[in-house]
């Protein structure tokens, strides 16, 4: 599990210096297996659990609404740690009120981006099709 997040990570380049592309991994390949509360939300003071971050991310993409949800790797901190991320991008036609509403209980920070976290798409296409729109969610 581990191992594959990585080895997918470095297969697209594995750039995690914040220039440049940057590496980003589907749900699944994120967190099934993961239980490192420092891998996503490391700052809340409340962190609701890896499995709740997974729970209420899946079941954001499985709104009609939403074409998909992907997790940005922020840093990749070493071959026996869980890659950290501070930012999933969903590509939806709701609105960002919706899509915070949706995503409460992860207590995002509540101003969402509209472009890659570095301003430089990822290393991967994910496409955003016609009267959708890219909304970036991210943690501090």
């Amino acid at each position: 599990m581990l191992a594959d997040v990585l080895s997918e990570i470095g297969r697209q380049g594995g750039n995690d210096s914040g220039t440049g592309p940057e590496p980003v991994v589907s749900l699944e390949l994120f967190f099934e297996g993961n239980n490192d509360l420092g891998s996503i939300g490391c700052n809340l003071i409340d962190h609701p659990g890896i499995p709740e971050f997974y729970a209420v991310l899946r079941a954001l993409r499985a709104h009609p609404d939403v074409v998909d949800v992907r997790v940005g790797i922020s840093e990749v901190m070493g071959d026996d740690e869980w890659p950290f991320s501070n930012h999933v991008y969903i590509v939806t036609s709701a609105s960002a009120t919706e899509v915070l509403r949706r995503t409460a209980r992860l207590q995002p920070e509540p101003e969402m981006g509209s472009d890659w976290w570095n301003g430089t798409p990822p290393a991967i296409d994910i496409p955003v099709p016609s009267g959708h729109q890219l909304m970036t969610l991210w943690w501090d």
